[in-house]
């Protein structure tokens, strides 16, 4: 029978490959899972289920019915170039420091998406994997590997995470620390400036994802706000919009081909226990005819346009190893 309403699987981090989650809908439950776009919008608007956790068996292949796509999907590398180069133009006139740039493509050979989370979550041990059936998102698989937020009372922690290269280059280049460093920066900033007390930050690390590294600070602060406080002080990060984040907000919205969605939004679950957040990441939107697939990169003074579009490329098919027939 065809899924047509709300399901829900997922695999926390570092849970093993078959410990799958689901929630089943129930106004008396205790946790309510949270899916909120980049930017909300009629057609894409923050979604919210209260209900009840359980263990599950992955979905069956060929469970969930898929629509046809009606929008714009695909970024060409040109238009991709040709944003970047209007981007750097921004920057060399002061408007702002850092914007991150995104793209999609259809992937039109990707396998069903109950086959590919089942996939991805023997691929991606420490991430996020989750498959998302909504009746007004739509159908999202995500494998991310980047917490926004968690809470437990009063105790909060969050990372910053920005760079990629290759995992089998050593060295980190002075573009891709500075791009790290202005996300932390800007979490340090948004925490002193709201009174939240206690606040330790990492040294950055690396972060492995497939074939790709990051670097990740972990930050840890305390704070008797509540959760829906510090989401909004923090999303997005310039990791995923920029920074100043109101300009790089408004140069992305004018620029970017397509919409973003639910990518580079966030998605998590909060109950009386606390809460935990994760940025919408290496994610891929499902319909009749394809995967969309989502990359962005960050661009900074220095930034190359071909070198930006190469390594949306290459994440691109990194999200495509597990997905193809």
């Amino acid at each position: 029978m065809e899924k047509t309403e709300f399901s829900l699987w997922w695999k926390n981090p570092g849970d093993g490959p078959e410990e799958i989650w689901t929630l089943n809908p129930d106004d008396q439950g205790e946790t309510i899972f949270h899916l909120a776009p980049f930017v909300s919008s009629l057609r894409y608007p923050k979604c919210e289920v209260r209900g009840k956790m359980q263990r599950s068996l992955f979905p069956k292949p060929g469970t969930i019915a898929l629509k046809a796509c009606t929008e714009a999907v695909e970024t060409t590398q040109e238009e991709h170039e040709q944003a970047v180069i209007q981007a750097l133009d921004f920057i060399e006139q002061g408007a702002f420091e850092k914007v991150v740039i995104s793209r999609s493509n259809l992937w039109r050979e990707a396998n069903s998406p109950e086959s590919v989370f089942a996939q991805k979550c023997k691929a991606h041990k420490d991430a996020l994997v989750y498959l998302l059936v909504h009746p007004i998102a739509g159908v999202w698989l995500g494998a991310t590997p980047e917490l926004l937020l968690r809470q437990e009372g009063v105790h909060y922690e969050t990372v910053s995470l920005a760079g990629t290269r290759k995992a089998d280059r050593e060295e980190w280049t002075k573009k891709e620390m500075r791009e790290q460093s202005m996300v932390t920066d800007f979490i340090a900033q948004t925490l002193k400036s709201r009174d939240a007390q206690s606040i330790q930050i990492d040294s950055a690390k690396d972060r492995s994802y497939g074939e790709m590294a990051h670097l990740e600070s972990r930050i840890r602060f305390e704070s008797s706000a509540p959760h829906q406080h510090w989401l909004q002080a923090l999303h997005p990060t310039p990791a995923v919009g920029g920074q100043p984040r109101n300009v790089a907000m408004d140069f992305i919205a004018k620029h970017e081909r397509q919409s973003r969605g639910y990518y580079a939004g966030y998605l998590g679950w909060s109950s009386p226990d606390g809460a935990r957040f994760y940025v919408n990441l290496r994610c891929m939107q499902w319909f009749s005819s394809g995967a969309r697939i989502f990359a962005g990169g960050g661009i900074i003074a220095g930034s190359d346009a071909t070198s930006e579009w190469e390594e949306t490329e290459i994440k691109i098919q990194s999200i495509r190893q597990v997905s193809a027939s």
